[in-house]
């Protein structure tokens, strides 16, 4: 049986192309391409144009599962974020608001009622408006270095030498950047931004703005030659460790105001500020600094604008503990008791009882920035068997999933059992 679907999934990399398709990764590295129609009673049924029947793979095997790339342009929007205790995360909108709990409206499961003490925060204006390029669809329009030792399949950009590749993409003034890149053994690569050129000019890429990924840490700098260029932003992390062997990178620019956001895997992680006069160019170039047998990937690109809405997320940390706290988008924050929302008002406000004032205080909804409920009886540690990843952010811990040709049902540890619409799954692998 197994080397029937070993051949059969060579066949299927083979036989589509460039075809997208939902991809299967097996403990053991098995790669198999094709629709997947149905994962339940632990096998997972994978249609394919060599069969009349669904092939069936052990979902005990299961390590990940790549959903077809979906137009996230065509995916509904919501401008907020709810984010659990369990450090799940998912966008949506507050519809209600009672003394025990918040209902927060989403288009791919509906309205969920949470209780307050399970929520971390609710952001308000994070989602961007407008995609103005999604890919990569193919590497022949872009312009490569080193004797095109960038290849493309199934949705991947893959090099496994040192070299560039770049193109010149519609980059609005102030924009939203994120891809996803993986590595077989350590990260080691360069993203240059905002360059004038497809291709770097001798050893330099002019200007424009420098993502350095590596081992420890990400680094965002303002390249302006023949200066040395200046680092904006810094963050420690240990990408090298992290058993998935992939990060979502994002990078907000706002070339107005010179303002810059990192977020790793969806969470803001530091911000900058560009003193200097924003660079004008509209190229990207991926640059591979590994050589030898190691790879490195760069899948899930998209460039989105970044409107004056979403400029207002912020990490504002708590006032208290032991009270709720709503920040507001100039850095204000009221601690106290959120009684009540009501979106029936027209400034939907928020009514926050502070030590401030004798009488509750309304908070008009385009004011708001964070929200924190207080920290109340610690919740029970919960852990799902499977990763839900989604195509607009953030994600959802599960277990006992059965998935259809449309919906995904299962269970959430504090949630209870849901009903996930698949365009907004980009995949789901099995927690460690």
């Amino acid at each position: 049986m197994r080397r029937f679907l070993l051949s059969s999934s060579l066949l299927f990399a083979a036989s589509f192309g460039a075809v997208v398709n939902d991809q299967i990764t097996l403990k053991n590295e098995d790669l198999f391409f094709g629709k997947v129609i149905a994962l339940k009673d632990g096998l997972i049924e994978v249609a394919t144009p060599h069969s009349d029947t669904p092939l069936n793979v052990l979902n005990k095997d299961l390590l990940r599962l790549n959903f077809a790339d979906t137009a996230t342009s065509e995916l509904e929007k919501n401008s907020q974020k709810l984010k659990l205790k369990n450090g799940d995360s998912f966008p949506g909108e507050v519809v209600a608001l009672s003394e025990t709990h918040l209902t927060f409206q989403t288009w791919f499961a509906g309205a969920l009622e949470i209780p307050r003490t399970q929520i971390e925060s609710v952001f308000f204006g994070v989602t961007p408006q407008r995609t103005l390029y999604r890919g990569p669809k193919g590497i022949d329009s872009w312009t490569q270095s080193n004797e095109n030792r960038w290849k493309f399949t199934n949705g991947v950009m893959l090099s496994h030498a040192a070299g560039f590749i770049g193109k010149k993409l519609p980059i609005s003034g102030n924009f939203i950047f994120s891809t996803t890149v993986s590595w077989a053994s350590s990260p080691n690569m360069k993203i240059h931004l905002c360059t004038d050129n497809e291709s770097p000019n001798g050893k330099t890429t002019g200007n424009g703005y420098l993502i350095k990924v590596n081992p420890t840490e990400i680094q965002v700098s303002r390249v302006i030659p023949p200066k040395s260029p200046k680092i904006l932003i810094t963050h420690s992390v240990k990408l090298r460790d992290l058993p998935s062997k992939k990060v979502q990178i994002e990078l907000r620019v706002n070339r107005k105001t010179g303002n810059l956001q990192l977020y790793l895997d969806g969470r803001k992680l530091e911000q900058g500020i560009d003193p200097s006069e924003a660079p004008t160019g509209s190229c990207l170039i991926f640059e591979s600094m590994t050589s030898g047998s190691g790879g490195t990937q760069v899948m899930d690109l998209h460039i989105q604008e970044w409107d004056t809405t979403t400029q207002r997320l912020r990490l504002e940390p708590r006032a208290a503990d032991d009270k709720d706290t709503l920040s507001v988008g100039d850095g204000d924050r009221f601690s106290g008791r959120i009684l009540s929302y009501d979106p029936e008002k027209p400034e939907n406000p928020f009514v926050i009882q502070t030590a401030l004032s004798p009488d509750p205080i309304a908070i008009p909804l385009e004011d708001c920035a964070v929200m924190y409920f207080a920290n109340g009886q610690d919740n029970p540690s919960t852990k799902g068997q499977y990763q839900l990843d989604l195509r607009t952010g953030g994600g959802l811990t599960f277990s006992g999933i059965q998935l259809g040709e449309n919906k995904l049902t299962a269970t959430h540890p504090w949630l209870g059992q849901l009903k996930i619409d698949r365009r907004i799954m980009r995949s789901i692998s099995k927690s460690k």
